[in-house]
């Protein structure tokens, strides 16, 4: 099989840049490749939040772009809603092959510059794997001194296999050297991170378990500050961790009225690079309220929000927030609007609800993928077999509904329904109504973990 991407690898790079001079070849970077099972006809380059170029798939799902001064650093790739990172070199020649149904599993690069890309999607799915390995989930339950020394151990395991590449692979740029750092450790540091916040839960202790000063001694390395690696997800998981772990530890549990609160003042103390500040403020205050699952707002933390954050167009999101809630909240009765079905026949609202304990979700597929949605959605369906589900997609493409989820439960939203005024943040929002048609919750998150308690008690109404 290895043989074979090989030598399908050679060849089409050979058909690809068949009509390109020797001058051409010896002056130009190319990326390119082939998609199987495409969801849709395009191929998306970008650097930081840059789109370098939009190639085009041909007849046989190829594609091919060429570059002329190109400048070395880390990108990403986007197909049908999933990205995966590459780290592109001045006179790279790389090929991308993948099938859309198993994106990162069956991603293969080859060409010039392959190898140091074909590391990093091998760690980044080895990290995919021990997430699942239950024998690294009962290291959570050690001793701070144990859990570190399974942890070193894991470390230098990790790292000679990395000499080990290096060795062979001579003359790797610096650039890229920092990045795969960041791919093979971070992973383990953060697990350094949640590990307080996991020892009480799985000891089913009431207090977090009292580290020495070299359980961390890893943090003095890292920079909290690199603007240029916000995309890398091994990185800002890291530091989102990080700042968790940091606020937990002045004994504030996530659950605490004064959490995010407190969050966000330590992301204005941790992080001085404006750009990563202004990103973490965003991403923390709504995941708080999110997670919340209420449509009570945590005026202290959005007042804190507003004065710390200097991004205008986050701001402008995060005041939509509170305009949706003011146009819809929960106590009050709902409103009549159109909902659209998937044979374009447009449907009152009021008339599907009538008389039934109702939760409608409406999602977007930026926030949400279709997969997660689809077990998550029919999970509550069997779970709460008296409650009335129904799905409602908000974003501005409304052709494709789930896969996997009865069709008969979703809908999607014209640009002329009335439920678009409580819904102007495009972000994703349940509300729970009971059979008098009054909502409930107005602001319910079907990802928050009070989400299910929350409709068992709609269910038992």
């Amino acid at each position: 099989m290895i043989k074979f991407l090989k030598y399908f690898s050679i060849l089409s790079l050979a058909i690809l840049l068949g009509s390109c001079d020797g001058a051409e070849e010896n002056t130009t970077t190319y990326f390119g490749g082939k998609i199987i099972n495409p969801k849709s006809d395009f191929v998306l380059l970008f650097h930081q939040e840059k789109l370098i170029d939009s190639l085009i798939l041909d007849k046989d799902d190829k594609f091919i772009g060429k570059y002329k001064d190109f400048k070395e650093g880390f990108y990403h790739f986007k197909h049908g809603g999933e990205f995966q990172h590459i780290y592109i070199q001045s006179l790279d020649s790389i090929l991308i092959r993948l099938n859309t149904w198993f994106f990162d599993e069956t991603l293969v690069f080859s060409g010039q510059g392959a190898d140091k890309n074909n590391i990093l999607i091998d760690w980044f799915l080895e990290t995919e794997k021990e997430k699942e390995n239950i024998k690294i989930t009962k290291y959570y339950k050690l001793p701070p001194a144990l859990f570190k020394a399974k942890m070193d151990s894991l470390l230098e395991l990790r790292n000679q296999k990395i000499s080990t590449f290096k060795s062979k692979n001579k003359n790797l740029p610096q650039g890229y050297l920092n990045v795969l750092n960041i791919i093979v450790n971070y992973p383990i540091y953060t697990r350094h991170e949640v590990y307080p916040r996991k020892n009480r839960y799985y000891n089913k202790t009431k207090e977090y378990p009292k580290t020495n000063d070299n359980f961390y001694d890893f943090r003095d390395k890292i920079d909290l500050n690199i603007d240029s690696l916000k995309y890398l997800q091994q990185y800002t998981r890291y530091i989102a961790y990080r700042l968790y772990n940091t606020v937990n530890a002045k004994g504030l549990s996530s659950s605490s009225e004064d959490f995010t609160q407190e969050l966000l003042k330590t992301i204005d103390e941790e992080i001085t690079n404006e750009k990563l500040k202004n990103i973490f403020l965003y991403q923390m205050l709504v995941k708080g309220f999110l997670n919340k699952s209420s449509c009570g707002l945590d005026k202290k933390s959005f007042h804190k929000y507003f004065k710390l954050s200097s991004n205008i167009e986050n701001k402008k999101q995060v005041q939509r927030i509170i305009n949706d809630i003011k146009n819809l909240h929960g106590g009050t009765t709902l409103i009549d609007f159109k909902i659209t079905d998937y044979l374009k026949t447009k449907r009152s609202i009021r008339k599907i609800t009538k008389n039934k304990n109702n939760v409608i979700c409406f999602w977007n597929p930026k926030s949400m993928e279709s997969s997660d949605l689809k077990m998550r959605f029919n999970y509550l369906i069997k779970r709460f077999p008296k409650v009335n589900f129904i799905l409602v997609k908000i974003s501005d493409i409304h052709t494709d509904h789930v896969q996997g989820i009865d069709i008969k439960n979703q809908y999607y939203l014209e640009p002329s329904s009335e439920a678009n005024l409580f819904l102007t943040s495009k972000l994703p929002r349940s509300l729970l109504i009971n059979k008098k048609g009054v909502i409930v919750n107005g602001y319910a998150y079907i990802e928050s973990h009070l989400f299910n308690k929350q409709v068992e008690k709609l269910q038992k109404q």
